[in-house]
């Protein structure tokens, strides 16, 4: 895809929650702001994407189940709104939030929620060092 990018970013406000097993993690943040700099989502056509890699403040048991909803979003009112947000490569340790757009679609800006919900660690693994 023309204007593919890729931005490690940590989401750094995450909220975890443990609960007996179990584990949830939500977080709030900008996914991309294109407006300022002239970039892909805002000043190109075409297929485009934005590629966020996103790190659990604490490891999961498992890979957890993560759902994503769109927060804000500034897009011009001149084409139609077409996107598609999705989490990919889900593991233990995060996963890859993805945000396409296509077409002649122009977005200024998108922010997103997303929360990961799953099996926590137990904490006797957490004192030995397993799972970390």
């Amino acid at each position: 895809m023309d204007g593919t990018g890729t931005l490690a970013q940590a989401f750094s406000q995450q909220t975890t929650s443990p609960l007996v097993g179990m584990q949830i993690i939500t977080a709030t943040g900008e996914i991309f702001n294109h407006v300022d700099g002239n970039e892909p989502m805002w000043a190109e056509e075409g297929d485009r994407a934005v590629k966020i890699k996103v790190a659990f403040a604490a490891p999961f048991q498992r890979p957890p189940h993560v759902t994503i909803g769109i927060s804000g979003i500034d897009a011009s009112r001149a084409q139609n709104l077409r996107f598609n947000i999705t989490a990919e490569d889900v593991t233990r340790e995060g996963f890859v939030l993805s945000f396409v757009t296509w077409d002649d679609t122009k977005i200024a800006r998108a922010s997103a929620s997303w929360s990961a919900i799953g099996a926590a660690v137990p904490v006797s693994a957490l004192r030995r060092g397993v799972g970390s």
